[in-house]
């Protein structure tokens, strides 16, 4: 009687951790088609969850770093010009006038937006690389302090500027390398979501980000919480079970 107990308690048990492991198999997240966003300025969509763009103003002679010999070295399309930052691009993005105006006065830049439906508990995740020809002696009085951003419902948050970027690049004075970004939906809702690059106090000097990987994550399901739970007490059960017998 004790085998035939036992054996059902066992076949329950990995019958549910069948089920559990269905359960908990990881979501599919959505890939980012960037073709689907807004873009305002120098902005190119490289593929699946991949988009470019600088501050540069490309055929407007005021880039001190344009390149003849390689024109499209700073600037990604070679036809569109940076967004002025004199309310343009805050209201592209849905944020307050001064509020790109980070370690200085936001002249131009480039950006992407949308609108992300979420569930409270889903993700938004990508890559990221900022590359700069900024340097603390880019300025004659101060460093200019170019940098890249993501916005959510009208909160900037600054990925990087030229201080955070150490790296060669092949073309850039210098780069941060990849980076990882990562937002959690708190509520289910609709979300405004933007991501730029800001040319701050000239335009002269061009920066620029690249976005890889982006993906909405969404969160798991409650039934992968329900049976992980109720696997795990199966297995106090057996612990249980076996100190008895032990004892």
């Amino acid at each position: 009687m004790s085998f035939i107990k036992n054996s059902t308690l066992t076949a329950g048990l990995i019958s549910l951790l069948s089920l559990t492991t269905i359960a908990a198999k990881p979501s599919q997240a959505a890939v980012i088609d960037f073709n689907s966003w807004n873009s305002t300025g120098d902005v190119s969509i490289q593929g699946s969850g991949q988009v470019n763009m600088s501050n540069s103003s490309f055929g407007f002679g005021d880039d001190t770093d344009f390149n003849p010999s390689n024109p499209d070295a700073y600037n990604y399309t070679q036809n569109n010009v940076s967004t002025e930052a004199n309310g343009s691009l805050q209201n592209f993005v849905g944020v307050n006038n001064n509020d790109l105006d980070i370690n200085g006065q936001a002249f131009e830049g480039s950006a992407v937006k949308t609108t992300i439906t979420a569930l409270a508990g889903d993700k938004l995740n990508f890559k990221w690389n900022f590359l700069t020809n900024e340097t603390a002696t880019s300025a004659p009085f101060t460093p200019l302090n170019d940098f890249a951003f993501v916005s959510i419902n009208g909160v900037v948050n600054k990925l990087a500027d030229f201080t955070n970027a150490s790296n060669s690049s092949n073309f850039f004075d210098s780069e941060t390398g990849q980076n990882a970004f990562s937002y959690t939906f708190a509520q289910q809702g609709n979300y405004q979501v933007g991501i730029g690059v800001v040319d701050i106090d000239d335009y002269g000097v061009t920066s620029a980000l690249q976005v890889t990987n982006a993906e909405v994550e969404p969160v798991p399901e409650p039934l992968t919480i329900l049976g992980t739970g109720v696997a795990a007490g199966f297995g106090f059960m057996f612990r249980r079970k076996r100190s008895k017998k032990q004892a």
